[in-house]
């Protein structure tokens, strides 16, 4: 094979484990296969080995429970962030004064650091609960909510009309997209991609430090739902009692969801430690 030909099946065979990668790359080197039969046959089991990962229920819900379920309220909230901090920084930019949300510079900036500190704590929490879940699948799992977090709140904007695209080239939209840009984006990616790393490599955190991580997303969690009912009660002064916004229950719901990850992590740690415990 050409150099090029030895990458080739090389890179394909990262998708199997270390043992039958070797087996695998030996028996493709002492075969003397050209590099298309060779291609082949390490992609055909690539393939094969990623269907049979499928069959259990770990990736199914890394992808659905991570990826869609916590993913989509993650969305929201990242852009709930962008927007109001873009409001903020535009403002005061131009006029250098603060923007009117019927609260005080102080409360907004808290409300926005207290924001900003959640999205981490979730994004990271996710991250790792997507990685120890979704094992060599995570190529798959950790694509699908990536995507979901950048574009599902802007995409249920579009499609409700919210948001009016100008753009006449779809592609250079949609590639544009997929880059984290955005403050908020920034603040996903990052914590999200490390998590996953850590959650691949480690699967289970000791108990102590689960349990710090969990602490700190329930607290963030608990003050970012708190904080967020001051706007609601902004507007009902503003309207004089005509603007009736949803119940707290309905504000919560989204900051649950993206809070779960935390508390199968500390499940999870717990749960080894029981099982070493009766090990011993």
């Amino acid at each position: 094979m050409t150099r090029f030909g030895g990458w080739l099946p090389g890179i394909l065979a990262r998708g199997l484990e270390p043992a039958e990668r070797d087996a695998v790359l030996g028996d493709i080197a002492e075969s003397g296969e050209g590099i298309g039969a060779a291609t082949g046959d390490v992609l055909g089991l690539v393939v094969r080995r990623q269907a049979l990962l499928w069959t259990f229920w770990r990736p199914w819900l890394a992808l659905l429970g991570v990826g869609v379920l916590a993913g989509v309220p993650l969305s929201r909230i990242a852009f709930r962030l962008n927007v109001n901090l873009g409001q903020q920084l535009v403002t005061y930019q131009k006029y250098g004064v603060h923007f009117e949300t019927g609260l005080t510079a102080g409360q907004d900036l808290a409300f926005l650091l207290c924001l900003a500190g959640a999205l981490l704590g979730w994004s990271w929490t996710c991250g790792f609960v997507l990685g120890s879940l979704s094992g060599r699948t995570v190529w798959l799992t950790w694509l699908v909510f990536y995507l979901v977090v950048l574009n599902s709140a802007w995409a249920r904007f579009v499609l409700a009309g919210n948001i009016i695209l100008r753009d006449g080239q779809p592609l250079r939209l949609l590639i544009v997209r997929t880059i984290p840009l955005s403050i908020a984006a920034l603040l996903f990616f990052f914590p999200a991609f490390w998590g996953t790393f850590v959650g691949v490599r480690r699967r289970v955190l000791p108990v102590h430090y689960a349990g710090l991580v969990a602490s700190v997303v329930a607290v963030l969690t608990i003050l970012s739902a708190w904080m967020s009912g001051w706007y609601e009660n902004a507007h009902l002064v503003w309207s004089d009692g005509l603007w009736v916004g949803p119940s707290w229950q309905v504000r919560l719901l989204p900051f649950l969801l993206v809070s779960w990850p935390a508390a199968y992590l500390l499940a999870i740690a717990y749960r080894q430690r029981t099982e070493e415990g009766k090990t011993k």
